[in-house]
């Protein structure tokens, strides 16, 4: 058996006081999964933390400053992704933070950004590797 990198990637739970929604970002064409809907973040680079390099993404993929908030570890999942290009092992760990007002964000990566109540998130083309948080939130 061939050893696979595993690429280490923090994503974010990120909901509003007010009604209880989780944001969601939809993959925009011509990247990995287009068009299924993730909990937004990216990859760990070297030498970051788990929080440094949460903060940096969702500041670099939706113009927000998480840094004020209390951030929380959830929890991690490993998923191997099968395509007829490569497999990879993702490793995903998951922080959720709380927002009262939903703010306006950029899209970097995505082309939608939306808000979706928990039972919502199960009629939708979610990421399969996020597809294991759900039943945590």
């Amino acid at each position: 058996m061939i050893n696979k990198k595993i690429i280490e990637v923090v994503a974010l739970a990120l909901t509003c006081s007010t009604d209880g929604k989780f944001l969601l970002a939809r993959r925009g064409p011509g990247h990995s999964g287009a068009g299924s809907w993730e909990f937004p973040g990216g990859k760990i680079e070297s030498g970051e933390s788990q929080k440094q390099a949460l903060i940096r993404e969702i500041n670099e993929e939706l113009g927000f400053d998480l840094s004020p908030l209390g951030i929380k570890f959830i929890a991690e999942n490993t998923y191997e992704y099968k395509d007829q290009h490569q497999n990879k092992l993702v490793k995903i760990y998951l922080w959720s933070a709380q927002i009262v007002d939903k703010p306006e964000f950029k899209l970097v990566d995505h082309d939608k950004l939306d808000w979706f109540m928990i039972e919502e998130i199960k009629g939708i083309n979610l990421s399969e590797a996020d597809k294991y948080f759900i039943s945590l939130l």
